[in-house]
């Protein structure tokens, strides 16, 4: 009899194995193919590098994923695959965040609306989980459709970590020994965050500099801006706060930044230029977490139908909105500030980069960096200086002489935007082909693919069970919250 009932359990619990194996299989989006890297010459276009003239009648030759060579079109080239058309290099996101693999299936989702919106390269400022270096190795191997990908590693914090992920440093020697291992796992940057003291901000400076790793990320609260160089900053981290100390409970206030006199952002824009610091702002964040705020008067942008329903549920547990009109009224005054401040900054010669921080809430993956692009237009004043934001900028610190620009030894990470098309913003939504090292995708193929996704995410399967489940989690985290 005893034996009788350690089979059936051993069945029940095989049987329940199965059903748990078959309910998560199903939660996984459709394959969607990756074409082969091939050999070609892209021949008769117009070469556009933002920010640079057009160059008409050119022929680009690919080999091994690598732009080989750039000439005039000759007669016995081949036939074009798109004559006259313009070919710009790929867009690049230089701060998105991966969603956890517990997300189920979102991380291939992501991976493919960057390819959506023309985004061939993006780099992760701060791993949700583990599994992130076995997606880039697979969107690397051609396993799965997505963009060029770098990543940080976790952010580096102090004390009291702000991320579950983050790594906690308190000490300068634990800070050389986090540096070291994320350089050997195959970082390709390092990033701080507000907790880090002031010795272990120090000391990851000066390991990551001897590694050859660009620092990047929130200026620590124990540190002031005046002793920061050679940094890229996230956001407005550390920039109002020259003369007076950060808040206590956030990274940054609005209304800090909109306080800023002329003389004040002089100040800074001169430090920064001296210093060689950077910075990375991501207003197209700001505006659509005011979604949550007030969603009759900043509604969900087109890209969000795109986006599991369970979202919404889980937004709240990553970070919080504006509560109320007077708090909107003073995020939607930094912005404009931010705005005013980064026009001048790139005016002085600052570098200003582009990112989104997907993730975030209502942060669409790839076609939030097209609603960064049109803010940073603005500021600006220029398309052709905000695409070069995300491409050749955004190349330079992401990796340099690799992206961002169409030349000899750079990968063939390209977008073709269809003949007739003006070199601006709009066009670039249009493109008709997008290739990432080698690998071209023709527009109808990702449209297609999409489509699936989204019948796929939005399917009554998928939306009752993650849901569910995103559900059980939010009530647990509110509890936690509550005690």
């Amino acid at each position: 009899m005893v034996r009788r009932i350690g089979f059936w359990s051993l069945g029940i619990l095989g049987v329940l194995a199965l059903a748990v194996s078959l309910g998560v299989w199903m939660l996984l989006p459709p394959d969607v193919t990756v074409p082969p890297r091939s050999d070609r010459m892209i021949a008769k276009v117009t070469i556009w590098n933002p920010g640079d003239p057009l160059q008409p009648d050119q022929t680009i030759v690919v080999t091994n994923g690598l732009i080989t060579e750039i000439r005039p079109t000759r007669l016995e080239d081949d036939p074009p695959i798109c004559p006259d058309c313009i070919v710009m290099p790929g867009l690049i996101d230089a701060h998105v965040h991966t969603p956890p693999q517990v997300a189920i299936g979102n991380q291939r989702l992501f991976s493919l609306l960057y390819l959506k919106y023309g985004v061939t390269s993006v780099r992760d400022l701060g791993q949700t989980d583990d599994s992130i270096a076995d997606l880039q190795a697979d969107i690397a191997a051609g396993r799965i459709a997505g963009p060029r990908m770098y990543r940080c590693g976790p952010v580096l914090d102090g004390e009291r970590p702000s991320w579950p992920s983050a790594l906690r440093i308190v000490d300068g020697p634990q800070a050389i020994s986090a540096v070291r291992t994320l350089k050997a796992s195959g970082a390709s940057c390092i990033k701080t965050y507000t907790g880090l003291s002031r010795d272990a901000f120090r000391a990851t400076a000066a390991e990551a500099r001897r590694q050859g790793l660009p620092l990047v990320g929130h200026t620590p609260h124990a540190v002031n801006l005046r002793d920061v160089s050679d940094f890229e900053v996230q956001h407005f981290n550390g920039i109002p706060y020259l003369h007076k100390r950060p808040p206590e409970d956030a990274d940054y206030r609005s209304q800090d930044v909109s306080a800023m006199t002329e003389a004040d952002i002089a100040e800074v824009i001169a430090l920064m230029k001296a210093q060689r610091i950077s910075i990375l702002p991501t207003q197209a964040n700001q505006k659509a977490r005011l979604t949550a705020s007030d969603r009759q008067r900043f509604p969900p942008t087109e890209g969000f139908r795109h986006l599991p329903a369970f979202w919404e549920q889980a937004w709240p547990m990553i970070v919080a909105h504006p509560e109320g009109a007077e708090a909107v009224e003073a995020d939607l005054d930094g912005i404009a500030a931010e705005l005013a401040f980064i026009g001048k900054a790139r005016l002085a010669g600052i570098d200003v980069l582009a990112g989104t921080d997907v993730v975030m809430p209502y942060v669409v993956p790839g076609e939030s960096l097209h609603l960064q692009l049109a803010m940073l237009s603005e500021a600006f004043g220029d398309d052709g200086a905000a695409l070069a934001a995300a491409t050749e900028v955004n190349g330079r610190y992401v990796d340099r002489g690799r992206v961002g620009r169409i030349a000899v030894g750079t990968f063939a990470d390209l977008l073709v935007l269809p003949k007739g098309a003006r070199p601006d913003l709009a066009a670039v939504r249009d493109w008709q082909f997008v290739m990432v090292g080698g690998r071209m995708y023709p527009r109808a193929q990702i449209d297609a693919a999409v489509e699936r996704y989204d019948q796929h995410f939005r399917g009554a399967y998928y939306e009752t069970v993650m849901n569910g489940l995103v559900g059980i989690l939010v009530s647990s985290f509110s509890r936690e919250e509550d005690h």
